[in-house]
This record gives C-alpha cells, structure tokens and sequence, in this order.
C-alpha cells in the first residue's frame, strides 16, 4: 500500500513538473510576463461587447475585456462607456521591448470594436497602430492609461467628403427638397384636372365599350340568322334540284334527239337546195311548163280582148 502511494506521488509530481517546463517554455506563466491594463472609453454603442470578450492586435489574441461601466463626464454632462482591458505583450510582435501605453498611443496605436461572429453577434476589440488617425482622449474618466478609438466608418467617410464637400451635399439636398416641393405643387395644380380628365376618357371608353358590345351582340344574331336562311335555302334547293333531276335528264335527252333531228333536216334541206338533185330538176321542169302556160293564156287573154266573140264563136279556121 505504502508503494502505490508513493508511485501515484511521483506521477502527480511528475506531471507537474511537466506542466511548469512547458509553462517555461512558451513563456505563459503571469507572474513572470505580467499583463498590461488598458482603458478604452467609446462614444457610441458597445453592444455585443461584454465581459471575457477578446482583445486582438491585428487579429492576434493578446487579451480580453476584463470590465465595463458607465462613465459621466461632470463638464459636459456626456455619458461613455469605458471598456478596461488587459493583454499579454508577449503576444505582440516585439513585446519583449514594448514600451509603455502612453508611449504606444504616441506611435499611433487605436482601439476598434469589431464584429466577432455573425450568428451570436458578439464583438470584439482590436488594436492596431493607425498614426494618421487623431486621438480623441477623454481624461478624468479613469486612472489607467487610455488608448484612443479609432475613427469609424462614418467618422472616416466624413473626414474624407471634408467640409467644403459637406456644404456642397447640403446644398445639393436643399436644392433636391426645392424641387420635390415644387414638383409637388405643381402636382396638386395639375392633377385633379388631369384626373378629372382621365376619368371622363375612362367614361366615355366605357360607353364606347359597351356600344361596341351591342353592336357585336347584334350583328352576331343577323349573322347566325343569314346562315341560317343561307342553310335553309342550300337544303332547299338540294332538295329542288334532287326531285328536278329526273326531269332535268329527260328534257337533256329530248333535246339531244330533237338536236339530232335537226340535224337531220338540215342535211336534207340541204339536198334539196342542191343544184343537182333531181327534186330541183323536177322544180325546174315545173317551173319552165308554168312558164309556158303563162305565155300561153297571156297571148289568149290578148286574142279575147281584141276580139272578144271567140268566147262564143270560137277561133275561125
């Protein structure tokens, strides 16, 4: 029993011993790298900024919030929030000669509150060294040594436009304003009559409408009305010409016959017209003995009338 706990002794004594080397090693043991104390007073909201949240020098963790209160300023009656930080120097690049804060602050080095995380909304402080940004210090407020805010993005965006550009945007908006209430009354003057105008063109299309409709509505009824008659007159007249063409194929047929007997006769016409058919010789026969009992009774007709007692005595011999 004695044994074991001499052996789980040395163990525990062991790792300890471990745990100091390493300490040493990596220079993480506070007594021997003490922490530096810092206060940074903001103007503005620190909100998602809260105790433990951590302090980066260009995105290096070197530190966290340690405390934050409310400060009031007696002269002018303006409320801050100062944040007390500490960091390691350690951590930062040259630490090992890192002057004191006062002498940083001379260099150049500002505090800024960034975002930390999107999903839990949570800041954070950054420093970094900024000499071209002016250090706004608010003494009085606390014992430590102070290190300035950096300008914001506003403060930055305002510093740029400078004031003559100020002047200018003011202006510009002035003049828009101007515009906008001119506009605007000029609006109120002409509207209501461009309304009232609307509205009686919207009157008048709908009368307009409502007459094309009719119109449509009518000239819709006469045309199914004409197809109608026109279908009953096609059927009508299927029918006529259905019972009429019986009809239609006789009198067809008498003609072609009465053509053809036409025909006929005009072939004999023309052979009795014909010079050397013997009808026309028999005609011409006729005509030459008719001819010559003509000349006959003639010559008769002349012998009665100068002597008119041959119709009772006769011609003497």
């Amino acid at each position: 029993m004695p044994a074991r706990q001499t052996v789980i002794g040395a163990l525990v004594l062991g790792a300890a011993f471990v745990g100091v080397a390493v300490l040493l090693v990596r220079g993480e043991i506070p007594f021997l790298h003490p922490m530096r104390e810092a206060v940074v007073v903001f103007e503005d909201s620190t909100a998602g900024l809260d105790v433990g949240s951590p302090v980066n020098f260009r995105g290096i963790p070197v530190g966290a919030v340690e405390s934050i209160r409310i400060s009031v300023d007696p002269a002018i009656h303006r409320t801050y929030t100062s944040v007390n930080i500490v960091f390691s120097a350690r951590q930062i690049p040259g630490g090992a000669n890192l002057p004191d804060i006062p002498v940083l602050v001379a260099d150049g080095m500002r505090a800024d509150m960034v975002l930390h995380s999107f999903v839990t909304g949570q800041s954070e402080i950054d420093l970094d060294f900024s000499p071209n940004t002016p250090a706004r210090m608010h003494p009085g407020l606390s014992s430590l040594p102070e290190i300035p805010v950096g300008q914001t993005t506003l403060q930055q965006l305002k510093g740029e436009l400078g004031a003559p550009t100020m002047e200018k945007l003011k202006h510009d908006i002035r003049t828009a304003v101007a515009s906008i209430r001119q506009l605007a009354g000029d609006l109120h003057t002409d509207l209501p009559p461009m309304i009232a105008s609307i509205r009686e063109t919207s009157q008048r299309s709908h009368v307009a409408v409502v007459t094309i409709r009719a119109a449509l509505a009518d000239a819709r009824t006469r045309g199914a009305a004409t197809l109608t008659a026109m279908d009953r007159m096609l059927t009508t007249g299927s029918q006529q010409m259905d019972a009429r063409r019986a009809e239609l194929r006789e009198l067809i047929s008498n003609t072609h016959q009465t053509l053809v007997q036409a025909h006929e006769t005009m072939v004999g016409v023309r052979q009795l017209m014909s010079p050397q058919s013997a009808e026309q010789i028999h005609l011409a026969e006729t005509m030459r003995d008719v001819t010559d009992a003509a000349y006959g009774l003639r010559g008769f007709a002349n012998e009665v009338e100068s002597n008119p007692q041959l119709l009772l005595m006769g011609r003497s011999q």
